[in-house]
C-alpha cells in the first residue's frame, strides 16, 4: 500500500542502511471470506494459491533471483505469533540492566568483538540477542521475545549480511514501532476503553506443492522471515517478507 510504513523515507533509509531493504518484499491483499482466528492456516493458504496474489508474492532463490512460488499451493505450515503489546516500554528494561545495555544518553553501550551465526557482535544489544550464555540473555522471557514486537525490534537489530549497524538505541526502537503500527491494527474495548490489538499475526514457516515443500528461502538464517498479518477490521492480509543472504 502506498501509505505504508515501508514506502517513508526515513524507514526506508534505515533499512536499507541495515541492509534489509534489497531482500525484502512486502505485499497487502484483502480478502472476502469469513475468517476466524483459528482459520489463519486455510486463509493463508487459500490467499497463497490465489493467481493474483502469486504474480505478486515472490521469494528470493539461490543467486538472488526473484521468483513465484512456483505452483498450486497445497497448504501453508504457519503459527501464531503473540501481539499483545501496545506500548514501548518493554524496551526501558535495556537501560535498566546491569551494567546498561543502553546508557542514559541512548548510546548502545559495546563489548568485546565477536561472531555467531554470521553476525558480528561488537556491542552488549547484539550480544543479548545472539550469545545464550551471555549475562544479558534472561532480560527478556521466552514469552516476551517471542512477541511481534520484540520480533521486530531483533530482526532490524540483526539487519542483513551488510548491515552498518547503530551506535543510538533511538532508530531501532523508531523503525520497530513504525512496522509494528503497520502489521498490527490496535482499536479500544468497548468495554474496558483499553487499546488492543485487534490482528492476528501468523509466521509463515513453509509451504507444500503438489509434490512438496516450495523452498521459501535460499538458505537457512534467523533472518529468514515471512509474517503474515490479519486485520479482520478491513479484511486485509499483509504479508512481510525478508531473506537472509550471506555475503560468501
Amino acid at each position: 500500500p502506498p501509505t505504508s510504513a515501508f514506502s517513508n523515507a526515513y524507514v526506508k533509509s534505515q533499512l536499507q542502511k541495515w541492509d534489509l531493504l534489497r531482500n525484502m518484499k512486502c505485499i497487502a491483499v484483502r480478502y472476502t471470506k469469513y475468517y476466524h482466528k483459528m482459520q489463519g492456516q486455510e486463509l493463508l493458504t487459500e490467499l497463497l494459491n490465489d493467481a493474483k496474489v502469486q504474480e505478486a508474492f515472490q521469494v528470493l532463490r539461490k543467486g538472488g533471483v526473484w521468483e513465484g512460488l512456483g505452483g498450486p499451493v497445497v497448504k501453508a505450515d504457519v503459527s501464531l505469533v503473540a501481539s499483545s503489546l501496545t506500548r514501548l516500554d518493554m524496551f526501558d528494561r535495556l537501560s535498566e540492566a546491569s551494567p546498561p545495555i543502553v546508557r542514559g544518553n541512548g548510546d548502545i553501550a559495546k563489548c568485546l568483538e565477536d561472531t555467531r551465526e554470521g553476525f558480528q557482535i561488537s556491542d552488549l544489544l547484539r550480544e543479548m540477542l545472539l550469545n545464550e550464555d551471555s549475562d544479558n540473555a534472561e532480560t527478556y522471557s521466552t514469552e516476551e521475545q517471542d512477541e511481534l514486537l520484540f520480533r521486530i525490534f531483533s530482526h532490524v537489530v540483526l539487519g542483513g549480511a551488510c548491515c552498518q549497524f547503530e551506535d543510538k538505541m533511538e532508530p531501532y526502537v523508531e523503525v520497530s514501532k513504525r512496522i509494528y503500527k503497520e502489521l498490527c491494527c490496535a482499536q479500544k474495548d468497548p468495554t474496558t476503553g483499553k487499546v488492543q490489538i485487534a490482528s492476528a499475526i501468523y509466521k509463515i514457516n513453509a509451504v507444500h506443492g503438489e509434490a512438496g515443500p516450495l523452498g521459501l528461502f535460499p538458505s537457512t538464517s534467523r533472518q529468514n522471515f515471512c509474517y503474515a498479518a490479519v486485520d479482520p477490521v478491513r479484511r486485509l492480509v499483509k504479508v512481510w517478507y525478508h531473506a537472509f543472504v550471506p555475503y560468501w
